[in-house]
């Protein structure tokens, strides 16, 4: 696998799980869908400190 490959497939983990979150906190328990969104969040900045590293 390329790094592209790897920051394309991270970079939809964080879609997937922000949008998750997302719908979560607004219908859900708001504590649960914040952590979502937090946890989406370091996949996000793997990506980015990939994107940097290069």
């Amino acid at each position: 696998m390329s790094k592209d490959q790897i920051r394309n497939i991270l970079n939809i983990i964080f879609m997937i799980m922000a949008v998750v979150g997302v719908i979560w906190y607004l219908t859900k328990d708001k504590t649960i869908g914040t952590y979502i969104i937090l946890f989406s969040m370091c996949f996000k900045i793997a990506e980015s400190s990939m994107r940097m590293i290069k």
